[in-house]
């Protein structure tokens, strides 16, 4: 049975957080990962005769964006880093583990994890990714070398992955999930 447009637009509300960092990790620019996310949204609506059921929604909402971002990247005419193809295939089995979680609840996970962090890794998390800073800028800014600011980014990285990592697997193990 397919779904109906009232059941798409509430996924997509419901699970708009999930869809976001998929596009941001192909385009890496969050106003065009806006744009693809809207332009999607709208296509999945048109076609939601077309989809099956709520887990075809969220394969066909990546393999949708994965083809809209493309194409954005090709209209900005600008190189752009983003993961290339097959490292994307590589990584759908991990998006597709996160496919039964709710967005609320990854989001929940992820500002909890946030406050965990010392004060200075927030403030590198907030120059690079509420304020848009490149790496480059941010090392300027705090006047600290470019390796520098990258490792303590790929620290960060790691520390937020294992903390949401560590938070859903004790929800699953006391039954909170």
């Amino acid at each position: 049975m397919a779904l109906t447009a009232d059941t798409v637009v509430r996924l997509l509300i419901a699970e708009r957080a999930k869809i976001l960092a998929y596009i941001g990790a192909l385009v890496r620019d969050r106003a065009m990962a806006e744009d693809v996310f809207q332009e999607v949204s709208m296509l999945a609506v048109q076609r939601c005769g077309e989809i099956g059921d709520e887990t075809h929604l969220a394969g066909w909402l990546r393999r949708t964006a994965r083809f809209k971002a493309l194409r954005a990247e090709e209209q900005r005419r600008r190189r752009a880093a983003r993961l290339a193809d097959d490292v994307m295939d590589l990584l759908e089995p991990e998006w597709q583990a996160f496919d039964p979680l709710p967005a609320r609840d990854l989001v929940a996970a992820l500002e909890g994890c946030l406050q965990r962090l010392t004060p200075n890794a927030r403030a590198l998390v907030e120059l690079k990714y509420v304020e848009g800073l490149e790496g480059a800028r941010i090392a300027e800014r705090l006047d600290q070398q470019l390796r520098s600011i990258y490792t303590a980014l790929s620290r960060i990285h790691r520390a937020l992955g294992d903390c949401i990592r560590r938070r859903f697997f004790a929800e699953a193990q006391t039954g909170d999930a």
